[in-house]
């Protein structure tokens, strides 16, 4: 079982290593977060995403805190 972690674990750190390999170059060669960043929002709508996320997480802390008050 070590040994399937030990791969899980190797390969995890493979792709962050590529992962900033691929971003210094990004930065290298004049990129901008502020670029990326509204370029992602654009494409996939992040900022409706964590809106949706957040109203999701209130809700069910919400629910589970009714849930747990009428336990007692």
């Amino acid at each position: 079982m070590s040994k399937g972690w030990r791969v899980i674990g190797t390969i995890v750190v493979i792709l962050a290593l590529l992962g900033a390999i691929c971003i210094g170059v990004g930065f290298i060669t004049g990129g901008d977060i502020g670029d990326i960043y509204s370029t992602l929002n654009v494409r996939y709508n992040l900022i409706g995403h964590w809106e949706q996320y957040s109203h999701w997480a209130l809700t069910t802390l919400k629910n589970i805190a009714v849930g747990v008050r009428g336990l007692w």
